[in-house]
């Protein structure tokens, strides 16, 4: 009895820790396909060294259907704002921006920041 019990508590563990990753990796939240949307506006941006987003875009491509239209219209702003403001000439700005895309949004951007050989 307490080997089924514990048999049973060990395949509770193990569902309940690889729930959570399997599907982080199915179906993103609305705030990280928001911050995805962001971070393909920096990383298309060509002052700050523009790097392969392919990958990425159709992710967010993926991503967009069932979403509610006003998640996917903030994304597209959110992509927008950041492609323009990568395009600034103020060296303290472009290197926070480059901070942004080449640290949390690496996540979403993979290897391509690394391969681009883009830096500040």
């Amino acid at each position: 009895m307490h080997k089924l019990i514990a048999i049973a508590l060990t395949g509770a563990v193990l569902s309940a820790a690889a729930a959570p990753a399997f599907a982080q990796s199915a179906r993103w939240t609305d705030a990280e396909y928001l911050k995805a949307g962001r971070c393909l506006g920096l990383a298309q941006s060509a002052e700050l060294g523009a790097v392969d987003v392919t990958g990425l875009s159709a992710r967010i491509k993926d991503q967009a259907k069932g979403r509610e239209p006003y998640v996917r219209d903030r994304g597209e702003t959110l992509r927008d704002e950041a492609r323009r403001a990568g395009n600034t000439r103020n060296d303290a700005v472009k290197a926070r921006l480059l901070a942004e895309r080449d640290g949390s949004c690496k996540a979403f951007l993979g290897t391509s920041v690394a391969a681009s050989g883009a830096s500040s």
